[in-house]
């Protein structure tokens, strides 16, 4: 299960119409709302797990694409003060199967694919999405399809990671049932673990064994360099080297697990320098690409931009409170234009390209 576009609107802000590919690298100048972005999926994502009431006042307009190809178009409207969901519709390929409107709440119905496709009326609670009162796989499958994606999407700021502070206590995560990155290394079988070293020494550090220590409550995850005999603690790692670790074992710690995931990331290699910001940024989108995991990331980092191909690209643009996206799907013209150019990926972003053309 894949998010494919996302929009949405309240009184402050408004997202229109983001389309999102397997893997994915949103860029804008500062306060177009590249974080806010990340932040309206963290919510969604809040809301449908019941981690963060629904009282935001805001239009959702969500399309995702399941396993079976189908296209899951959501879309639902909350109420600032307790006013509940005010509105609510499903539509798989197009057809109708969920809809809800508060002003008809005798004719909320849902469509039952065991009772030959036939609807069922149903009475759920105004505080409540019908997400989060009706599952049944066999029953609503696209509900179950929607809540298996957010139990399956995690994500956290770059920036933000410290060897002194644990990664799934950030104030800003979609972490659930995840553990610091210590423990999870810990969890891995030989093979993943060895993987994640030699990935460490593919972005140009050199190690040669990683090992954790349990001190009770607190463990540590302990770094063999090359040429040095003492093994060295996480807490002493300097910071860009404890940020690609944690990434690293991150997402192998997904992989492992052999499931459809998404995993958003703010500020994607911020401090790295520009060798390790290439590797590491080319070695998370190819493993994530190449292993179902979705990734959405955002950064405003030129190193990364040039190892990241332009057809993964949006570039947010924002006037006043509205914020679209420039991406290759709604402006192919544009992105086919700007390869005939010899100019970087970086160019593409820095230059006056997009503001010169007509979009």
């Amino acid at each position: 299960m894949k998010i494919k576009k996302i929009s949405y609107v309240d009184s402050n802000w408004e997202l229109e119409n983001i389309n999102l590919g397997p893997v994915n690298l949103i860029i804008g100048k500062n306060s177009t709302g590249k974080s806010r972005t990340l932040q309206t999926i963290d919510l969604l994502v809040k809301m449908i797990t019941q981690k963060r009431d629904l009282n935001w006042g805001g239009h959702w307009n969500v399309t995702f694409e399941n396993h079976k190809k189908e296209f899951i178009n959501y879309q639902f409207s909350t109420g600032a003060q307790n006013r509940g969901v005010t509105f609510e519709k499903m539509l798989v390929d197009n057809n109708l199967v969920l809809t809800r409107n508060k002003k008809y709440k005798k004719n909320i119905k849902i469509k039952n694919f065991i009772n030959k496709g036939q609807f069922d009326y149903i009475y759920p609670p105004d505080n409540k999405l019908i997400i989060h009162t009706n599952r049944d796989i066999k029953k609503y499958p696209f509900l179950e399809d929607i809540v298996n994606w957010a139990d399956q999407s995690y994500g956290f700021k770059f920036g933000n990671i410290s060897p002194y502070s644990l990664l799934n206590q950030q104030e800003y995560d979609l972490l659930t049932a995840v553990e610091d990155i210590p423990t999870l290394f810990l969890s891995l079988k030989k093979l993943d673990k060895e993987q994640i070293i030699a990935d460490f020494n593919s972005i140009g550090y050199k190690i040669s064994d990683i090992v954790v220590q349990e001190k009770g409550e607190y463990s540590t995850i302990n770094i063999k360099e090359e040429n040095v005999d003492k093994f060295i603690p996480h807490y002493k790692l300097s910071q860009g080297m404890f940020r690609a670790l944690a990434v690293i074992v991150y997402v192998q710690y997904l992989i492992s697990r052999k499931r459809p995931s998404t995993i958003i990331i703010d500020d994607l290699c911020e401090g790295l320098d520009y060798e390790r910001a290439t590797k590491l940024g080319k070695l998370i989108f190819d493993k994530c690409l190449s292993n179902d995991i979705q990734l959405i990331a955002t950064s405003n980092d030129s190193f990364l931009m040039e190892v990241v191909d332009l057809k993964y690209w949006n570039v947010l643009v924002r006037e006043g409170k509205k914020v679209k996206a420039i991406n290759k799907e709604s402006n192919s013209t544009l992105f086919e234009d700007f390869r005939f150019t010899g100019l970087s990926n970086f160019d593409f972003f820095s230059s006056n390209f997009i503001k010169s053309q007509s979009l």
